[in-house]
């Protein structure tokens, strides 16, 4: 992922409603899962975030156990120390450097399309994941969506729901909720990533179009309409969206 692509995340995640509403669909199972484990042992939650970007888990989610993260960005950790968050280890997430069975919580939040073998990864995952552990996973949705967005995002490829089953289930994690999510918002990013790729120059730089001032009026209704979608999931997977969302468990 190109630098200044981090540095327009850390201005901007905070209030920008597709990361807020991200955060409110992983704070739902995380909190789930914290008080079935404060029911049946009676202590917090070990969770380990990969490719943790610039560390905004450790705000949220902080309050549910300790947390400790991964990225194999120098920028990324410079960008968490600017957070005063220094439990983040840097290293290759397909060679995690923790015994089996170390976390109860495992995040990979849009992490698994930046990996050249992604299958690794997954398994790696798995390694250190502990018996009934919660592993949440989202990534983007549809090839057909590839834009200057993901080359700018250095992805390396974009997922259907059935492919990142499978891989899942390869890996050794059973997913209990599988679904797409931004529903309501795909014909617009579509319509939106097709005219751009169309406009693109042939050897201009490419940049992400994630990270547009919006309205806040426009913001806020965005963000009603994620968190509609979030209730929606509780009982359906969505049939489309411009993401996936899983949350599994070791098999």
């Amino acid at each position: 992922m190109d630098t200044a692509e981090y540095d327009k995340m850390f201005e901007v995640e905070e209030t920008n409603w597709w990361y807020r509403g991200r955060r409110a669909l992983v704070s739902k199972w995380v909190r789930r899962h914290f008080e079935a484990q404060r029911e049946a042992q009676g202590r917090r939650l070990k969770i380990l975030d990969i490719a943790c970007a610039t560390g905004m888990s450790f705000r949220f989610l902080s309050q549910y156990g300790d947390i400790r993260g991964i990225d194999i960005s120098h920028e990324t950790i410079r960008l968490c120390k600017t957070r005063g968050i220094d439990r983040i280890v840097q290293c290759d997430a397909m060679k995690l450097p923790f015994r089996e069975e170390s976390f109860d919580v495992v995040l990979a939040l849009d992490a698994l399309e930046h990996f050249p073998d992604d299958e690794l990864a997954i398994r790696e995952i798995r390694r250190v994941a502990r018996p009934g552990a919660l592993v949440l996973v989202t990534v983007p949705a549809y090839r057909f969506l590839w834009s200057p967005h993901d080359v700018a995002f250095h992805h390396f490829r974009r997922y259907t729901r059935g492919e990142l089953g499978r891989k899942l289930r390869a890996g050794g994690l059973a997913p209990r909720r599988l679904s797409y999510y931004s529903m309501s918002v795909l014909p617009v990013v579509f319509a939106m990533r097709r005219l751009r790729a169309l406009a693109q120059k042939d050897g201009a730089a490419s940049h992400s179009d994630f990270f547009l001032a919006l309205p806040r009026p426009l913001e806020a209704l965005l963000y009603g309409v994620m968190r509609t979608e979030i209730g929606l999931m509780d009982a359906v997977s969505l049939p489309f969206g411009v993401s996936l969302f899983c949350a599994s468990a070791p098999a």
